[in-house]
């Protein structure tokens, strides 16, 4: 069945009409003696305002004397660029007068990066208005690399802006969300300023555009495909064109404007929900006569094509959905430690079918997990250095625990494939996610040394070298003509740094482990009488007293409608004595801690509730917190 389709703008110009900060932000911006100025509304808003420029200069644009330049070398506007759009073009006069204004305004803008503001302007005013608003939210987007939570995003509101840059400019702010959204473009139909640059120019539009006209007929548009074709219906000259546009009729009437509803007065009949939505807009403010039934079948075509491709883009409630996740893999790892093969080394050769069972239902969330962290990495690595460089404290340990828990997985998946050298074909967001992580480290001064083993292999390719390390030593066992003795005791001091370090995790020592099957062998290629510092560790079994804290993770099931899930975890399998003793005090201080977090969790509104609380004999290590290697909570 064919899925029906309406115009959710009709809805979004009819709310727009109603909000009473445009009119305030408006009224600002006629207060505005200075170039710009502060103002505090009557709802208490706050908004800096900037004034529209003289006629003069007014005039001397609408002869055409500004036009687009490129943003290389432009200091004044290096806030805008990404990785994907490192360069782009720009009106001329938006620069010449963004330049005039200086550093004051930047000190007064970083004044208000913690409070809610709204910044506006009036025709080329608009200009200032918008690289404001667009260097605010790069000094915002720093703040919060750096984990603050108290910046507030500005929203833009220009009234008769005309466009100001190209499909680079556009795309540069379109791959930002939180820009994107925060502009507002007021846009009257005889308003010969915003309707200057039109569809045959190079300049793109971006964010919303609300039309209207003098009787207060209004409506909104969000795409570019439906954009330029109503500033082209709407350009307008008349003899007095370098007068700047006021707002405060069109404004008033709007307010007083009950919007058009009905299809009766419509000349087609029998139009599907989209296309009389579309026609209901365009006549709502007098422009449907002046576009073509081509153009406005390409509008309702790219509507279709937007709302199919519309996927809200929320990443603190995807990343609590992935810790959800991230418990099953931390379930599974616990699992197979507790069999005595490894995490490892049990995903890569499961024997049982019990085992191949829940290796697949471990495969849908390793397959969510990679597919969030890939998009999340893609869109910070698009960010200018300031921006990108570091992502936020939570989603930089999140993502570097995700990292050391699912990245052994894909190795073993990749060397189960026959693959050689995964470490020169490694993903980009794994190494990404490391770098940035051993940035924040050089950042961090006070780096804290550990004492206790890591719960987690700190070094997620760790097993990666282990299978090189097996490749090479069965091809020289098995008359390969390259002697690798050199790589082979690379690889021994490689492993006795981590183990000095207390940078692995104990299961790499399990018997059945790949590097117990690479050592055996190795020992057998050396023979009984070579020595070496790692060899006399495992010759002694130093390993038995591997200096590490136990991290069981105890897992309660509380659902009462799917209790029998095998593939899920288990409270009798699951609980060490000490929990299931009811007679000890653990068991009383974990079953609180257990219905506390049960009853805060974020899974409570799911059917099957899982609680993870840390085995309470153990005592997690300072250390440990500190590199970000503890299982996640949930």
């Amino acid at each position: 069945m064919s899925q029906i389709m309406f115009n959710s703008e009709v809805e979004l110009g009819k709310f727009l009409g109603s909000i009473g900060v445009i009119p305030e932000a408006y009224q600002a911006i006629s207060e505005t003696t200075l170039a710009y100025q502060l103002h505090t509304t009557p709802s208490g808003n706050t908004v800096l305002a900037f004034t529209s420029c003289s006629p003069d200069y007014t005039a001397r644009f609408l002869t055409g004397e500004f036009d687009l330049v490129p943003s290389e070398n432009l200091q004044v506007v290096n806030f805008i660029p990404t990785k994907v759009n490192s360069s782009f073009s720009i009106n001329k006069a938006a620069v010449e007068l963004f330049q005039q204004l200086g550093d004051d305004l930047k000190e007064l803008e970083n004044k208000h990066i913690n409070s809610p503001l709204i910044i506006t302007g009036s025709g080329l005013g608009g200009y200032l208005a918008i690289l404001s608003a667009l260097r605010l939210h790069h000094a915002i987007d720093v703040e919060e690399s750096n984990a603050s939570k108290k910046s507030k995003r500005p929203i833009c509101i220009t009234f008769g802006s005309p466009l100001i840059g190209d499909k680079a400019f556009k795309s540069a702010i379109d791959e930002r969300p939180q820009w994107k959204f925060s502009f507002l473009n007021v846009v009257a139909r005889k308003d010969p300023v915003a309707t200057f640059l039109s569809s045959n120019t190079p300049y793109k539009p971006f964010g919303t555009f609300l039309f209207c006209t003098e009787s207060g007929g209004h409506t909104a548009f969000e795409d570019q495909h439906s954009i330029l074709p109503v500033l082209d219906a709407m350009k307008f000259s008349n003899e007095d064109s370098s007068q700047v546009y006021d707002y405060t009729n069109v404004l008033s009437s709007i307010r007083r404007k009950v919007l058009y509803r009905g299809s009766s007065e419509l000349d087609e009949f029998n139009l599907n929900s989209l296309r009389a939505g579309i026609n209901l807009q365009l006549k709502e403010v007098d422009v449907l006569s002046d576009i073509t039934n081509d153009d406005i079948g390409k509008m309702e075509n790219q509507a279709k094509l937007n709302k199919r491709k519309k996927n809200p883009y929320e990443p603190t409630k995807k990343l609590n959905e992935m810790k959800i996740s991230l418990t099953y893999m931390e379930w599974y790892m616990t699992g197979q430690k507790r069999k005595g093969c490894g995490y490892y080394d049990g995903y890569k050769n499961p024997k049982t079918r019990e085992e191949i069972v829940g290796q697949q239902e471990i495969l849908k969330h390793q397959g969510r997990l990679n597919q969030y962290w890939k998009d999340i990495v893609v869109e910070k690595d698009r960010m200018p250095q300031k921006e990108g460089a570091k992502l936020r404290k939570r989603w930089l340990l999140g993502g570097n625990n995700y990292r050391r828990i699912v990245e052994p997985l894909d190795i073993a998946d990749y060397y189960k494939k026959g693959n050689v050298k995964y470490i020169e074909n490694r993903p980009n967001h794994y190494k990404l996610l490391e770098k940035w992580l051993d940035e924040d480290k050089d950042s961090n001064s006070s780096e804290v040394t550990r004492n206790k083993a890591a719960s987690l292999t700190e070094d997620s390719c760790f097993w990666a070298h282990v299978e090189e390390a097996l490749i090479l030593l069965r091809n020289m066992v098995n008359g390969g003509s390259i002697n690798a003795d050199k790589e082979l005791e690379e690889f021994e001091a490689y492993v006795m740094r981590e183990i000095e370090n207390y940078a692995v995790s104990p299961d790499v020592f399990l018997k059945g482990s790949s590097l117990m099957t690479w050592w055996n062998e190795y020992k057998a290629y050396k023979g009984n009488v070579y020595a070496s510092e790692f060899a006399r560790y495992m010759n002694n079994a130093s390993y038995d007293s591997y200096n590490y804290v136990e991290k069981e993770i105890v897992v309660l099931h509380v659902s009462k409608i799917n209790p029998t899930n095998n593939l899920g975890p288990k409270v009798v399998h699951s609980c060490p004595a000490q929990v299931r003793n009811p007679s000890s005090k653990v068991s009383v201080q974990s079953l609180r801690k257990v219905h506390e977090a049960t009853e805060n969790s974020t899974l409570k509104n799911h059917t099957d509730r899982h609680c993870l609380v840390t085995k309470a004999t153990a005592k997690k290590s300072e250390a440990g917190e500190a590199s970000g290697t503890g299982s996640s909570k949930v």
